[in-house]
């Protein structure tokens, strides 16, 4: 008899744990990833003058193939600013073509000897401080806009004492298990950031397409309460400064901008390693629902593999793990029809989502044996 209940007693707690985990992955996925699904209009009664400011390092051949693009956007009065950080490739020839051609290019010149910051943090507070207008977009070299209506879907959400609009910045598609891992893995990253923003809790934003107010910018002291880390010109900014009341997003696709993912394993591991070492600098509420996702995944999977292995409980648990993959296909492809270039990751979501988690896993630990370096 003691036998028997303590068998049922085990059982009741194993299950307890799964159904805790199961409930807050159901809790993501319909108060955080499903609201993000809903675009906010955004007014344009004004037009205000706009700085898009982009940093740009041996950048020639995307400096030549976007910068056209980004000066024929639809919008009556804009300037681009490109920081020229200490290139040694012909960027600079490129770019004094370029202001023939657009004479509201602004260029400024940053010799390596003058860097006196990690990251391209100083590029960055450079480019603002050269800024002709309090409104500034940002974006990087590589990353073009989906249409000729990026900057003017950006301001219109400027609106009701805005002072921040987090953009979306997705990847080409191209053949390969690795690029839809890109792919995927920046798919949920824009459906976390901008779940929580429209929940009210911002707390990043990603430097391929972003903008907020100069003025608010200086009021911090720009990047001075983390300039020591190589990373964070981005996330950790809006991390700081970001408030419920300050803040709205741009999802629409004539909002969002693409670039061309990382072609190898090693330059991505690279590029997430430069991003985890932020992490444990977020505010810690950040931290903690961040943790909270991964982690009730991992227990979810945990109960699942000991299921099969004790042959108990296989067949509730496993019928859960189902639906709740059914649910997040469901609602993954229902915000992939606002997010370019991601419809065909959604289906591999289950298997795309246990390989990115190991992989995040392996490069946490790995980013704590390696010191972070500067951008190139």
């Amino acid at each position: 008899m003691d036998n028997l209940f303590s068998e049922y007693r085990d059982q009741i707690i194993w299950f307890s744990v799964f159904l805790l985990a199961w409930l807050v992955q159901l809790y993501y996925l319909f108060v955080y990833f499903l609201k993000g699904t809903k675009p906010r209009i955004g007014t344009e009664k004004k037009k205000p003058g706009v700085s898009v400011i982009i940093c740009s390092r041996n950048e020639e051949r995307n400096l030549m193939e976007h910068i056209p693009i980004i000066m024929e956007q639809d919008y009556p009065n804009f300037e681009l600013v490109v920081v020229n950080d200490s290139s040694w490739d012909d960027t600079e020839a490129i770019l004094k073509a370029m202001q023939v051609r657009y004479p509201t290019i602004r260029v400024v010149n940053l010799d390596e000897e003058k860097q006196n910051m990690q990251g391209k943090k100083f590029a960055l507070t450079l480019g603002i401080k050269a800024a002709k207008y309090d409104l500034v977009v940002l974006t990087d070299a590589d990353c073009a806009p989906l249409s000729n209506q990026w900057l003017s879907g950006i301001v219109a959400q400027f609106n009701e004492g805005k002072e921040i609009v987090l953009g979306v910045s997705l990847f080409h598609k191209h053949p390969g298990w690795l690029n839809k891992i890109i792919r995927f893995d920046a798919l949920m990253a824009a459906t976390h950031y901008i779940g929580f923003a429209q929940n009210g809790k911002p707390y990043m934003g990603v430097g391929r397409n972003l903008a907020y107010q100069r003025d608010l910018f200086f009021k911090v002291g720009g990047f001075k309460s983390h300039y020591s880390i190589a990373s964070g010109d981005d996330d950790l900014f809006i991390n700081q400064v970001a408030t419920a009341k300050n803040t709205s997003v741009a999802i629409l696709q004539e909002q969002q901008t693409i670039s061309e993912p990382k072609k190898t394993w090693q330059t991505w591991f690279t590029q997430k390693r430069r991003h985890y070492s932020t992490a444990p600098y977020y505010k810690q509420e950040h931290k903690r629902m961040l943790a909270l996702w991964p982690l009730s995944f991992l227990v979810m999977w945990v109960v699942f593999v000991a299921s099969i292995f004790l042959h108990k409980l296989l067949l509730i648990v496993g019928s859960m793990l189902f639906v709740r993959y059914v649910l997040q296909v469901t609602i993954l492809h229902k915000i992939s029809k606002r997010m370019a270039q991601s419809k065909d990751t959604v289906w591999l979501a289950p298997f795309l989502e246990i390989h990115l988690n190991v992989l995040s896993v392996g490069l946490y630990f790995s980013n704590l044996l390696r010191k972070q370096q500067k951008w190139n």
